[in-house]
């Protein structure tokens, strides 16, 4: 009884702990452990990571090769009765748009949900008094939110109008949750650091802000990186539906990346950690740990991908080509 109650004052203490934490650091944590999480994931034996990993085209073959063994067999049950639609892959863009639309009508209408949020992150706010340093710190939060409205505005438009999904094909609904929990967390994240800029503009008489003084000098360069990486990943995902069903890519940089879209994926959410660094860091660590998980999760897509390829279409048709990351991996 004493081993139980002690750990019930634990948990509550960690518990506490955490709840005290910024919000800054709840996103970076939730990003972490999924990542975590995938890795964890990768070490499972082949025949099992590939029942709770893979999904579309890869699923079938992950479940043609499936070798006999009780926890196989659970574990595939399992995976079977959580099956979803694929298609619903245009639920995470949705919920990515809408919650950016969220966040703008909070900041508009001076919200009591972002004011809280704010004040409650604490320590990062911008002095009142310097107006300059206030739309500095304004102007990046402002850049970050537009570029994570654009990018999940452009999905969306993609998964409803050019992509391409099997009526058949499926995905373990774990995906599911986790793709809404990563752009529900993510819309919080490219702000969150910015949050004393953003509850002095609230707070503060809108004429006390200066559109001239908006953008800060590091804005402009990233918005160009991101938008090159943007309309760069628009044309993969075009050239992909483009194909007839289970074709080799080999367009634009699919020649010389297995999937270039992941690639450009990872460089806009670079660019926009970059643009929603607070004063004095290269960084936001919100975004740079939605990043890691980014890189964890499409990575490990990436090499099921190249697997897939190597055993539908040959090795040496991937064989010159970068799996992810040029140079790297």
């Amino acid at each position: 009884m004493a081993a139980v109650q002690h750990l019930a004052v634990l948990g509550r203490d960690v518990a506490a702990a955490a709840l005290a934490q910024p919000p800054s650091q709840w996103c970076q944590a939730f990003f972490l452990g999924a990542a975590a999480g995938i890795a964890a994931l990768n070490a499972l034996p082949a025949s099992l990571r590939g029942l709770v990993i893979d999904y579309g085209a890869r699923a079938g073959t992950t479940t043609a090769r499936l070798r006999s063994g009780w926890t196989a067999r659970m574990v595939g049950a399992a995976t079977r009765a959580g099956q979803i639609p694929h298609s619903w892959f245009c639920h995470f863009y949705m919920l990515s748009v809408a919650a950016s639309a969220f966040w703008a009508w909070q900041f508009l209408g001076r919200g009591g949900v972002m004011r809280a949020l704010a004040t409650r992150q604490g320590g990062d706010a911008v002095s009142g008094d310097d107006a300059e340093a206030v739309n500095r710190a304004l102007g990046r939060v402002f850049a970050a939110w537009l570029m994570m409205a654009l990018q999940g505005a452009r999905r969306l438009y993609e998964s409803l109008l050019v992509m391409r999904t099997g009526s058949g094909s499926t995905m373990w609904f774990v995906h599911w949750v986790m793709g809404l929990a990563f752009y529900a967390v993510m819309s919080i994240g490219v702000w969150i650091e910015g949050s004393g800029a953003v509850l002095d503009a609230i707070l503060a008489a809108w004429a006390t802000q200066d559109p001239s003084r908006i953008l800060s000098s590091r804005v402009p360069a990233a918005l160009a990186v991101y938008f090159w990486a943007w309309v760069k990943q628009n044309e993969c995902h075009a050239h992909l539906a483009s194909l007839k069903k289970y074709t080799l890519p080999t367009a634009g940089l699919f020649r010389f990346l297995v999937c270039p879209h992941y690639t450009c994926e990872c460089l806009i959410y670079l660019t926009i950690a970059f643009v929603a660094a607070p004063t004095g860091r290269w960084f936001s660590g919100p975004v740079i740990c939605g990043l890691v998980f980014v890189a964890a999760n499409l990575g490990t897509t990436a090499i099921g991908t190249r697997r897939w390829y190597a055993e539908k279409f040959g090795a040496e048709a991937v064989a010159s080509r970068w799996t992810m990351i040029p140079l790297v991996f």
